[in-house]
């Protein structure tokens, strides 16, 4: 009976079920796409693929003049393919990602290869960050483990570090969960700490995801 439930009715079983060093992770599909989550949150291609791609949307940047990305928190691609194959962007991507099964997860089911003009390191982005020099036009942050964001990557700390890795005029997009009522309540210092960093600070929200706020600014 489970296999011809599983046949005729695949999307209600886990493509993938696996804990990673990290999280749980599962590897769903959803309306004929492959969705990537964690426990309580979406990490790739669902919930969250909404949330930038309306960000975008909203920002509307110039893509042709963006030469270098750096996306914190790659996960398994959802922010480099709306870049590359929505928005057909040319500028090449860096990538971090900690967690070495997402990544493996990607390859196997989110047409990773796909993607062009990509270079991913599996560390830690703080770390990264701190060995690093190179500057960029874009820096996208989608640091979380399941639904929180370690609280490292929310020290003023963190923040000059993004900073300094900015091109002059380059763009900062700090993904941000308000998953429950303490959540909220550090968003709201959370913003000050991030206008003290950056400029033309602005908050982009979504009415299909109310909870998730993408915060943005320049250098």
């Amino acid at each position: 009976m489970r296999l011809w439930l599983q046949k005729y009715f695949s999307e209600w079983f886990p493509v993938v079920r696996m804990k990673s060093a990290y999280s749980s992770l599962e590897v769903i599909r959803q309306n004929s796409r492959m969705i990537l989550n964690a426990p309580h949150t979406n990490y790739s291609f669902g919930a969250l693929h909404e949330v930038f791609r309306n960000a975008f949307l909203q920002l509307n940047p110039d893509y042709q003049k963006i030469e270098n990305i750096l996306v914190l928190g790659f996960g398994a691609g959802s922010v480099a393919w709306i870049l590359q194959k929505e928005n057909f962007c040319k500028g090449y991507i860096t990538g971090v990602e900690i967690d070495k099964e997402v990544i493996a997860l990607a390859k196997k089911h989110f047409r990773l290869d796909d993607l062009e003009n990509l270079d991913l390191h599996i560390e830690d982005a703080a770390e990264f960050l701190i060995k690093g020099t190179k500057q960029y036009d874009l820096i996208v942050v989608d640091l979380f483990l399941d639904h929180r964001t370690p609280e490292r990557f929310l020290t003023t700390v963190f923040l000059n570090d993004l900073h300094a890795h900015l091109q002059s005029q380059g763009v900062v997009l700090f993904n941000y969960l308000r998953y429950d009522f303490e959540a909220s309540e550090k968003a709201v210092e959370f913003e000050k700490e991030f206008g003290k960093v950056f400029q033309q600070v602005r908050t982009l929200t979504s009415g299909k995801q109310p909870k998730n706020i993408v915060f943005t600014g320049r250098k």
